[in-house]
């Protein structure tokens, strides 16, 4: 089969007349090539080759201009002369004429002498005029020749063919007794600027200066004729030896060969043995395309995998990676019954120091206060930064908790009170421990963590810089019982996932659901968020109950049809305290939900450190998942994080649409905003749809999608389905 297909091949291309081949095709193609280059090269080297003889002639007769003047200066001391910025001398000025009789009887040299010896050091002619002033001629005194006379001056070159007597230093053409010259002029003027006179100093005459160009163009021809034949033989002798000459084709053979699959084989659609080649090799690529797709598979999943448990400004472990590690322990005591220390760590005034210097500076202290940290730790040990200031620390211990903890965080506080240097300033902060052992003084996760996290505040309270380890009866003052109780939810599982439909407004099918917190709490029944959300970001709790947020949504996501989205609200603390890029990761990873049917929704108040925020949400929209902009219309500069901010929806705030029937701003609003989605190339999703005629005027303004009470309140997973009622009736209008 094979040799089949090679000899139709071979046939095909014997059938390829001399016109379509390969060596007919490019013999054309480098033939016309030389002709086009021989033209424009000869051209160009003439027009360069003029320019630059003109050019020569000028400095060459700037220069004698300069040798001229100083030889006449050095015989008569009456003269001055008047020069240009560049040193280029344009000017003799005298009140004498130089050359008469008072001046050889001065000097004891006659204009001849002078003149001659001028001449001598140019090695070309050099006149000296004077003025007639009524006549308006200009007539040679003497020349280097040592000849008298009446030679007269006529300016021969084109830009000068108005003047007869110049006032103006010049190069080029003069006609003297009937020869063109190519010289400077150089105006011999009194103090009262009258022409007396001039001095003219020749680099050559026209005969010979043209004549020397005129060889040159002769023999350039000539060369260059000869190159052409040579040239031209050279390309149909070494175009019948090479029949392929196909050094693209053979870079796109390298390339396969390197694994480098991502280009297409050009040229497959020519009919010479070009496109047949280049077929051939397209067809090698196609065959192992596969194969280098799965190595970038695999690549992208260790990538993945290492931003998923790592903080990316320290390189250290993150939140989610020091959950894992504690559980191993937890597991790993309750198996062999070894014991550990869990430290949380809080920089000192470090705030302070992010506020005066910016979050570079504060950036540089976290990284140099890990490398301080980590060269404390012994084998085994754990540090791993939480989000913010905040880090965590899981000791092994070898004997003692109170010892070995004791012994490790004093370490730790001396190293960071040691000041930094950052960019020639020096920076002091300190550093606050709390320390609980595990199982002494609690014997599960979350519990652990609220002890530490206890003694934590207890070394602040005290006066930082200070560690404290957990005692029994410990408990942090006033706000702080809802926190434990926080705590408590969420090691009993008290917390569960509301969801309410997001459907498209043109045919009322659900294009997916928004996640909503709710707190079944034993005792007070079901706690909307509005209750315990601030106290979750102020403890910070708001991210690790987020992370179950994330998970848990993507977990029931999961289960539902294939394309429908899950959206989930972000804190500001979760953007700016957690690393919120690993959280995602982690849920996605997790769960298995593709990055495309997950939405984070971000309000205002999230987004207000905006350039600490750009780069995340970056990070994360370049995973797939997309990011809506929450209340859109009631923050003051939301039109600002369309330009700067890498959102992919926005959700237009209730407000405008519960007053649209009564409003006729809000109505112009809304239109105007969807407007501007539409051209940002945004989807738009209305809040806080009620009534059919909301429904049927949004759907008129072109909005994309919308949630509300007319589709459905949000529910239980095994609940939350809108009533088909409900879309029926939707659909039907």
């Amino acid at each position: 089969m094979q040799l089949d297909n090679f000899q139709s091949q071979f046939k095909a291309v014997s059938r390829i007349s001399w016109h379509r081949s390969l060596l007919g095709k490019i013999g054309y193609f480098l033939l016309t090539a030389v002709v086009l280059a021989f033209v424009s090269g000869a051209l160009t080297g003439w027009i360069m080759m003029e320019n630059g003889q003109r050019q020569d002639w000028r400095r060459q007769a700037e220069m004698n201009a300069q040798i001229a003047t100083a030889a006449i200066r050095n015989i008569y001391s009456f003269v001055t002369v008047d020069a240009a910025p560049s040193g280029q001398i344009v000017r003799i000025r005298t009140d004498r004429l130089i050359g008469d009789d008072q001046s050889v009887l001065d000097t004891g040299f006659n204009p001849a002498d002078v003149l001659a010896l001028a001449s001598l050091q140019t090695k070309q002619p050099v006149w000296l005029f004077r003025s007639i002033p009524n006549e308006h001629r200009l007539v040679s005194i003497t020349d280097s020749d040592a000849g008298e006379g009446g030679q007269l001056l006529r300016i021969a070159n084109a830009e000068h063919e108005q003047i007869d007597a110049s006032n103006t230093f010049f190069t080029g053409f003069v006609e003297i007794a009937g020869a063109e010259y190519f010289t400077s002029y150089l105006p011999i003027q009194n103090n009262q600027g009258d022409l007396l006179g001039a001095v003219v100093a020749s680099v050559g005459s026209a005969d010979t200066l043209l004549q020397n160009r005129a060889v040159f163009y002769r023999n350039t021809l000539i060369i260059l004729g000869l190159i052409m034949v040579v040239t031209g033989g050279a390309i149909v002798f070494v175009m019948k030896g090479l029949f392929h000459p196909v050094p693209t084709l053979i870079q796109s053979l390298k390339r396969i060969a390197e694994d480098d699959t991502g280009n297409l084989t050009p040229f497959q659609e020519r009919g010479d043995e070009i496109g047949q080649l280049a077929t051939a090799i397209e067809t090698l690529r196609a065959a192992v395309v596969e194969r280098e797709h799965l190595r970038q598979v695999r690549e992208t999943a260790r990538e993945m995998e290492h931003l998923a448990h790592h903080d990316p400004l320290t390189g250290l472990p993150n939140r989610t990676s020091m959950i894992k590690c504690a559980e191993a322990a937890l597991e790993e005591m309750r198996e062999a019954g070894k014991a550990f220390n869990l430290l949380l760590l809080d920089l000192d005034r470090f705030k302070p120091v992010n506020d005066t210097y910016g979050h570079a500076v504060g950036d540089r202290i976290l990284v140099m206060t890990a490398e301080r940290v980590s060269a404390l730790l012994a084998p085994g040990d754990v540090f791993a930064r939480l989000g913010g200031d905040e880090f965590a620390l899981l000791q092994r211990l070898e004997l003692s908790g109170d010892v070995e903890g004791r012994k490790l965080a004093s370490r730790i506080i001396e190293a960071i009170e040691q000041p930094f240097s950052v960019d020639g300033r020096i920076i002091e902060i300190g550093g606050s421990i709390g320390i609980a052992t595990a199982p002494v003084h609690a014997a599960s996760r979350t519990a652990l963590i609220h002890a530490a996290d206890i003694a934590l505040y207890a070394s602040k309270a005290a006066g930082r810089g200070q560690f404290t380890f957990f005692e029994p009866g410990m408990d942090m003052p006033g706000g702080d019982t809802m926190k434990a109780e926080l705590l408590r939810a969420l090691a009993h599982k008290e917390f569960e996932l509301h969801y309410q439909p997001i459907v498209n407004l043109s045919d009322v099918s659900v294009l997916g659901y928004e996640a909503l917190l709710r707190w079944r709490h034993p005792e007070q029944g079901l706690i909307l968020p509005d209750t315990f959300i601030p106290t979750a970001e102020d403890s910070g709790l708001i991210v690790e109950i987020g992370q179950w947020i994330l998970e848990q949504a993507c977990q029931d996501a999961c289960g539902w049809e294939d394309g429908q989205k899950v959206a989930v609200n972000i804190s500001a603390v979760q953007l700016h305290r957690g690393d919120i890029g690993a959280s995602v990761r982690q849920a996605l990873a997790s769960t298995g939900l593709p990055p495309s049917r997950l939405e984070l929704e971000l309000t205002e108040s999230v987004l207000l450190n905006r350039q600490e925020a750009e780069a995340t949400l970056a990070d994360i929209r370049n995973l797939g998942v997309g990011l809506a902009l929450d209340d859109f219309g009631t923050g003051f500069s939301t039109f600002t994080y369309l330009a700067e901010l890498p959102v992919t929806r926005i959700k237009l705030d209730r407000h405008f649409v519960s007053t649209l029937e009564t409003n006729e701003r809000s109505r112009a609003i809304l239109a105007s905003t969807i407007n501007l989605a539409r051209n940002l190339q945004l989807e738009v999703t209305a809040e806080g749809i009620e009534n059919m005629t909301q429904l049927a005027w949004l759907r008129g303004v072109g909005c994309d999608a919308g949630q509300g009470y007319l589709f459905g309140k949000p529910q239980r997973q095994d609940l939350f389905f809108p009533s088909p009622s409900r879309l029926v009736s939707a659909r039907a209008q």
